[in-house]
């Protein structure tokens, strides 16, 4: 777990305190959906995989910042499910390469359509320029937050920015 360096931090204001407690609801309410939801854990490196695939399963570990035996199992549960497949690696015959497979690239649409479906249930009853608002809000949270825990990294991107 990364540190974080909270010696010069500013004192906690109490709108700063109420962020932390919605914050943690929100994470808590998420970690539900996910447990709820048929998405499981291995699942999310489908993601990753029909995004910047073909990769090998080090390079898959290395960018969702997973053990490599941890990812490896996972790999094979979605090779099994026939949602991702290895292929040989042009440049090392030794190693393979991991690609989504079509079922594996609609099974990331559909979990696609299933988060856009319950967003769009969520803020039905928002105004178009709350939810544009809320939007450039969360971009900018998002982006301050990965510069505070993640100093040393590039600031990670949605699938629409890169």
């Amino acid at each position: 777990m990364t540190s974080i360096d909270t010696s010069s931090a500013p004192a906690r204001t109490p709108a700063a305190e109420q962020l932390v407690e919605e914050f943690g609801s929100l994470m808590r309410v998420l970690h539900l959906y996910k447990a709820q939801s048929a998405m499981r854990s291995a699942h999310s490196l489908l993601f990753p995989v029909a995004l910047h695939g073909p990769l090998r399963t080090t390079a898959l570990a290395e960018l969702v910042h997973a053990d490599p035996s941890t990812t490896s199992r996972q790999v094979a549960e979605l090779v099994a499910e026939g949602l991702v497949e290895r292929q040989d690696d042009p440049a090392d015959r030794r190693a393979c390469l991991l690609a989504a497979t079509a079922a594996g690239r609609a099974t990331v649409s559909a979990m696609r359509a299933q988060r856009a479906q319950l967003l769009a249930q969520a803020l039905s009853d928002w105004a178009p320029e709350e939810i544009t608002a809320f939007t450039a809000d969360l971009r900018r949270f998002r982006e301050a937050l990965a510069a505070s825990a993640l100093p040393s990294l590039p600031t990670p991107q949605t699938p629409q920015e890169q």
